[in-house]
């Protein structure tokens, strides 16, 4: 019985070893993430936000990172939309609606009539997850800067926030990722807006 009960052991195992060889496939990552929602409204007028897509400054722009596989094999962490300019400033939009902003997508500065303008620069971006056995270590890095402009006065505030996440999980899931980088883009506008004091 001995025998029998470790034959099927090693049975699983090759299983579960070979459910992680690589394939090179690709794994899309959302930006934005589904984020809960729960904004504050705000009952006193709110200035209008133009957000200007990012500029995009990473080194390798080709993916946003690699999943490297127990068995060898490497799959790639993508973008749907394959543009990161675009979807970090829709994120940023996102998370200003939600906290009561009246932001927006825009073209081009100043010319839609909007208070404030953000214009912001990706500076690193990405997200990797390595297999061991019976483990998968996840890491993610987001460093952004902003540039705001008060069309009021026409002054500028620059800022700069950056973070790093990381988790282990026993069974590799496509939102495990997902989530520890939507938590990384919350936490850093959340620095971003407890940092700036808009009027």
């Amino acid at each position: 019985m001995n025998r029998l009960s470790c034959r099927i052991l090693l049975c699983i195992g090759m299983l579960v070893l070979g459910a992680c060889a690589g394939k090179g496939e690709r794994i899309d990552i959302a930006i934005p993430g589904i984020t809960p929602g729960g904004g504050t409204a705000s009952a006193t007028p709110r200035p209008r936000i133009a957000v200007l897509p990012f500029e995009d400054q990473r080194l390798n722009q080709a993916h946003l990172g690699t999943r490297s596989h127990l068995w060898g094999g490497i799959s790639y962490f993508d973008l749907p939309s394959r543009s990161a300019a675009k979807a970090t400033a829709q994120a940023l939009i996102d998370y200003l609606n939600r906290q009561g902003w009246k932001a927006f997508m825009a073209r081009t500065q100043g010319s839609d009539g909007a208070d404030i303008t953000i214009a912001g620069t990706i500076q690193s971006l990405s997200v990797d997850a390595k297999s061991g056995f019976m483990h998968t270590d996840l890491t993610a890095t987001n460093a952004l800067s902003f540039q705001i402009i008060n069309h009021t006065d026409e002054s500028i505030v620059r800022e700069k926030v950056s973070g790093t996440g990381s988790d282990r999980v026993f069974w590799f899931d496509q939102e495990d990722a997902q989530n520890l980088t939507t938590d990384l883009f919350e936490t850093n506008f959340k620095k971003f807006l407890g940092d700036l004091k808009i009027e």
